[in-house]
């Protein structure tokens, strides 16, 4: 058991899953809520939330499998399965989900598959599976793409990974921008930590069938969507995908973002997210007490009354032929 700054306790482990151990950490008290970083970081990226969020939630974050402490061994997987896994280990089950990037996608697909352990979805910066290529770039769009990632797919290539790291922080979205120097660092250090075994040395992963484009519809928990003002392109096409097709989304765009916003306006990523969620406790305390109201000894044999009365109201209004009087 590990402690933090302020004395909360942090239960920390490992949780089998599939081939690996999946690397979480665990703080606060009440309903939970999952947090899921964005490809080529860790668990770390959520610093700034973490311990503020467990103020008021039972909050659990982790390393996806290939990132952390979470090792890749080859053999397939999905991401989702991982995630059940973990939630099934803590006996969780229903928890607002919370992802960027890499992560938005997983919880996006998650809940698709498991809709009833899901009851509130946040979505940072997240691509849609199986977005066709044709509509979200132009030809023009899709080569100015391919020389953005020359640079760092010829690292890949020569498995040099200064080189990728230089890549990733010389990106235009992808990091926080010079603006945010101290969030800049905390980035920069992770990337120099991780082994990039997740490109490196890719294993197949169970894709989802059919993809979240075809499926969006069909999430019906109550969705946020956050995106950074200055993030790429396609990742406001994605959000103004999910927005179109996820009924009663919302939507959130913080001024002078890129792909990381929870690190580089940390404080005002925090309240709008702490704002949403503070709407679907409401609501679900007010349907536990509807709920208490209605299960009463007492208003069960009111309603009983009422109905019986109505049934004798509705037997009166017959004419004597059997008709109904108008």
């Amino acid at each position: 058991m590990l402690m933090n700054n302020n004395a909360k306790r942090i239960e920390a482990g490992f949780v089998e899953t599939d081939g690996t151990r999946l690397y979480y950490e665990m703080m606060g008290e009440g309903h939970p809520l999952v947090l899921i970083h964005g490809g080529y970081m860790d668990n770390r990226m959520w610093d700034d939330q973490f311990v503020a969020f467990a103020e008021h939630y039972k909050v659990v974050r982790y390393d996806v499998r290939g990132f952390g402490k979470t090792e890749l061994p080859h053999q397939a997987y999905t991401d989702r399965q991982d995630l059940y896994n973990l939630l099934t280990f803590l006996g969780i089950e229903k928890t607002y989900l919370l992802g960027l990037s890499l992560g938005g996608e997983i919880a996006q697909g998650f809940t698709l598959e498991h809709p009833e352990m899901v009851d509130a979805l946040i979505l940072v910066g997240a691509p849609i599976g199986g977005y066709p290529h044709e509509l979200m770039f132009t030809e023009a769009q899709l080569q100015e793409q391919m020389r953005r990632w020359a640079v760092f797919g010829k690292a890949i290539q020569d498995r040099d990974r200064v080189a990728m790291v230089d890549a990733v922080m010389n990106d235009a979205t992808l990091v926080p921008s010079p603006q945010y120097p101290a969030a800049r660092q905390r980035v920069y250090e992770q990337l120099s930590e991780y082994s990039f075994v997740w490109v490196l040395d890719p294993v197949s992963q169970q894709q989802l069938e059919p993809p979240a484009y075809e499926r969006l519809s069909e999430i019906s928990v109550p969705t946020l969507i956050i995106t950074g003002a200055e993030d790429e392109r396609q990742l406001h096409r994605s959000a103004d995908k999910q927005e179109q097709d996820i009924k009663g989304s919302k939507r959130a765009t913080i001024s002078e973002t890129h792909h990381m916003p929870n690190m580089e306006k940390p404080e005002e990523f925090n309240r709008i997210v702490l704002d949403f969620l503070a709407e679907q406790d409401l609501e679900a305390t007010e349907q536990q007490e509807w709920e208490q109201i209605i299960n009463k000894p007492t208003v069960q044999q009111k309603l009983l009354e009422l109905a019986d009365e109505a049934g004798k109201e509705h037997e009166a209004g017959k004419t004597e032929e059997g008709g109904f009087a108008l």
